[in-house]
């Protein structure tokens, strides 16, 4: 299957979850309003770091080695085991810490006990999205991409009316538990796709420890952990600074902003992830990573330069269609969101050849800087700025970030450097 194809067959369910998405924060925005969603902001980070650490941060690995081994059963068994034990003991290490922790958790979160009944159940349910990460990790190593499309939009379509109904009805509480069950309710239709299409029997995922594809699996762990912990554990931080010094109003506002860049951002990610990457990988030399590269930048700069002036100035429409008339303060924020933006799609094109060459420890620099950039900038501006120091930090964090990688990747091109 062409890279073209199976790109677009990955596009499908990420556009129906975008979609998705935009609808349930347009209900969210309707029903909580800008302090509710703001609130709802730091659970859903939570949520984010909690899905990747109970499933052991090694869903990449589990996709690359079913993919290599799928025609020696033997092997795969042994890394697909191996993969069950991380995933078993790394969710019961999360479920015991939400549990046992949910007084502290809650008040790093939102500073009060607000979310502590919601995260003791959360406990429970990381549980299932731990098991959804692993079954989904073997579906996607056999490049079953049709399959995975099926599940990916089922479950965006069943989790999407368990979140409507929760958010409509239950208010700030019933939107969590509906954004818990949209993380879990894809476990109903993997079972299934298992149990009648995918022929294979329990000792095949029989949880078993091997300590040399452990250490295999490690690799891919350090690099999602970093990345994931990072990004969330920032934004959460960012939330606190932003209500510390204005509101949850605001941070509301900001909440919204991220979303929308999200929606526009993913489609230039899901490109760059589906063909991008894998025509680096397959570099034989650096001239053919030149060409690469500047092919996409060549794509890509014109399409946010037509792209990003259409949202700027259709701001106040797309706010009215997305949230609500509450929501029209955020407007000012815009240009400097949207310039940022630019910048970091800039220095992601960059960095994606530190990903495809496996350059691991410069991929996780890379991470730790901009978040730590992003937290100090954010603290600083909004102590002087208000709700719009937290734009200006995302600006400037990804503009010196776009600079750096762009020199990085050139001195590594002159074979100076990795």
């Amino acid at each position: 299957m062409s890279y073209f194809k199976t790109g677009m067959i990955f596009a499908i369910p990420t556009i129906c979850k975008l979609l998705a998405g935009l609808m349930v924060v347009k209900v969210m925005a309707i029903y909580l309003g800008a302090d509710g969603l703001g609130r709802l902001g730091q659970f859903m980070s939570l949520l984010t770091i909690v899905t990747m650490l109970a499933g052991g941060g090694i869903s990449t690995g589990i996709v690359k080695y079913v993919a290599q081994f799928k025609s020696e059963p033997l092997r795969l068994s042994e890394y697909v085991q191996t993969a069950s034990f991380i995933t078993l003991i790394s969710s019961v290490l999360v479920g015991i810490l939400l549990y046992f922790c949910s007084e502290y958790i809650s008040i790093f979160l939102v500073k009060s006990k607000l979310y502590e009944y919601e995260i003791k159940v959360l406990a429970f349910a990381q549980f299932s999205m731990a098991l959804s990460t692993f079954l989904l990790g073997i579906l996607n190593g056999y490049r079953l991409v049709n399959e995975f499309a099926v599940i990916n939009i089922g479950s965006i379509v069943l989790g999407s009316i368990g979140v409507i109904i929760g958010c409509a009805y239950f208010g700030s509480s019933g939107a969590m538990f509906g954004i818990m069950w949209y993380s879990s309710c894809q476990i109903i239709f993997l079972l299934i796709w298992y149990k009648y299409k995918f022929e294979f029997s329990l000792s095949f995922v029989k949880p078993r420890w091997l300590s040399k594809i452990g250490r295999k699996y490690a690799h891919f762990a350090l690099m999602q952990l970093v990345t994931v912990s990072t990004l969330q554990v920032s934004q959460i931080i960012m939330r606190n600074i932003i209500e510390e010094k204005t509101s949850w109003i605001e941070v509301g506002y900001w909440q919204g902003l991220i979303r929308i860049s999200d929606a526009y951002l993913q489609f230039i990610t899901v490109v760059l992830a589906s063909y991008y990457m894998p025509r680096l990988s397959e570099a034989k030399n650096k001239l053919e990573i030149v060409k690469e590269v500047c092919t996409v930048y060549k794509i890509v700069i014109p399409l946010l330069l037509v792209l990003m002036p259409i949202i700027f100035f259709l701001r106040v429409e797309i706010i009215q269609i997305l949230f609500s008339k509450e929501f029209l303060a955020m407007s000012d924020l815009f240009i400097w969101q949207i310039a940022g933006d630019f910048f970091k799609v800039i220095a992601y094109i960059a960095g994606y050849v530190a990903i495809a060459k496996a350059a691991t420890r410069i991929y996780i620099l890379a991470d730790v800087f901009q978040a730590l950039t992003l937290v100090l900038l954010c603290y600083f501006f909004v102590n002087y700025f208000g709700i719009k120091g937290a734009v200006y930090a995302y600006f400037l964090t990804y503009f010196i970030y776009a600079v750096s990688a762009l020199f990085l990747l050139k001195i590594y091109l002159k074979n100076k450097f990795i």
